[in-house]
């Protein structure tokens, strides 16, 4: 997903969630995953080449962090961490195939009725995302020449199936919104997790700026 766009389902989803200042801290978070030295060689970080696997075994290593980051009250550290946690999510929507066989499944019309956590699809034997294929997928994202590289690129490479924004199509929206109600949801859960663990309400506040 684009910069602009993981900034805009972050706010989007936890505004009001968190201090405006610890929600920056949180998309600030997010958007440095983006770094050079996070687009080669990290697939987990972005759900890059089908690494589901490695993907999701990441964002429990986020939960794991924001835990013992919060009962060290290192609030900065446990923002970091769910922003990180929340990139990877919105690119397991916008770089795999999820909401196209969503879609197949239901047919929907309005890409905010896409539910986000069917097991079915996720279990899917078809789920897969884009291969990275080094600095070429780089090169394609460049606007003067993404249209003459990504058609001759593979078809199942990131630059042909990404949905990182409005260019990539209608399938776009829906991978936004499926972003947006995951990040939703993943903030909500781990609250739960915080008050089931008996986390003091004052630390639970504090991590949401308030």
């Amino acid at each position: 997903m684009k910069t602009k766009y993981h900034i805009e389902v972050t706010q989007n989803a936890l505004k009001g969630r968190f201090s405006s200042q610890a929600l920056d801290a949180i998309v600030q978070a997010n958007i440095k995953q983006d770094r050079i030295k996070n687009q080669f060689g990290h697939d987990y970080i972005h759900f890059d080449g089908s690494a589901f696997a490695q993907g999701f075994s990441y964002i429990d290593e986020q939960y794991e962090i924001i835990l013992n980051s919060i009962d060290k009250n290192d609030f900065m550290q446990a923002r970091t961490a769910l922003g990180r946690l929340c990139h990877s999510w919105q690119d397991f929507y916008s770089h795999s195939n999820y909401v196209k066989l969503w879609l197949e499944k239901f047919n929907a019309q309005n890409p905010k009725e896409v539910v986000p956590d069917d097991q079915q699809i996720m279990q899917h034997p078809d789920l897969k995302s884009g291969k990275n294929y080094g600095i070429i997928e780089f090169i394609a994202m460049l606007p003067i020449l993404s249209s003459l590289i990504t058609p001759r690129m593979p078809a199942d490479s990131h630059a042909r199936m990404n949905l990182d924004s409005p260019k990539a199509g209608d399938l776009f929206q829906f991978a936004y919104w499926a972003s947006l109600k995951t990040t939703q949801i993943e903030c909500d859960r781990l609250i739960d997790k915080l008050q089931a663990l008996q986390i003091d309400p004052v630390r639970i506040q504090s991590f949401k700026g308030f």
